[in-house]
């Protein structure tokens, strides 16, 4: 039976989409949200194979060198919900993970099955 552990965590930041259409236009601009990270990683026993906390202090580390909050306006990126998981799937092999903007809209990105 296929376990996972999750983690989860949040952080502060600032992005924009450049081409958003019309009728949301001001998601071309740079705006702030509180990012909500869920992060599932398989584990193959019962008795801690991944540790939670120590799980949750390495996502939180990779978050605050990956994306830190900018310092001016020009340094605001384009990253989206799902490229954020999506990298964050990457980094700790996860079985999937999800990105929450201010705890109401996100995307889940899940490893894919062979």
């Amino acid at each position: 039976m296929p376990t996972v552990v999750i983690c989860s965590t949040s952080f502060e930041g600032l992005h924009r989409w450049p081409e958003a259409p019309d009728d949301v236009f001001f998601l071309r601009y740079p705006h702030r949200h509180i990012f909500h990270v869920k992060l599932a990683v398989r584990v193959s026993h019962d008795d801690r194979d991944v540790e939670f906390i120590s799980l949750k202090r390495s996502l939180d580390g990779f978050i605050q060198r990956k994306y830190p909050l900018p310092k001016s306006e020009a340094e605001v990126t384009p990253l989206s919900c799902e490229m954020i998981a999506r990298e964050i799937c990457f980094e700790f092999d996860a079985e999937w993970v999800e990105v929450w903007e201010d705890d109401e809209n996100g995307a889940r990105v899940e490893k894919a099955r062979q």
